[in-house]
């Protein structure tokens, strides 16, 4: 609902899992230029925390990466179209 458009962005409580959704069906480290993980792979806290780093989102009191932010930031670009994402119908 929230890539469709249908549900705010700004009203996610954890934006984390829809970051998930499109982590694993589109490239998003290349697709955004990212630093690779530290670990074996990318999960959405890491690609959220990655685009915090790259654009310098930072938390007001303990100067920490914003994942939060980050990841709005993310499921904005794909709402807008910057981010294209096409799936295929079940059973195609």
């Amino acid at each position: 609902q929230v890539l469709a458009g249908v549900y705010p962005i700004a009203q996610l409580q954890d934006p984390y899992s829809a970051v998930g959704f499109l982590g694993s069906r589109l490239a998003l480290p290349q697709l955004l230029q990212l630093r690779p993980p530290s670990g074996p792979g990318w999960t959405a806290w890491e690609l959220c925390e990655a685009w915090a780093e790259k654009r310098g989102y930072k938390t007001a009191r303990a100067a920490r990466n914003d994942v939060a932010r980050a990841a709005n930031g993310i499921l904005r670009l794909a709402a807008e179209g910057r981010l294209r994402l096409c799936l295929t119908p079940p059973g195609f």
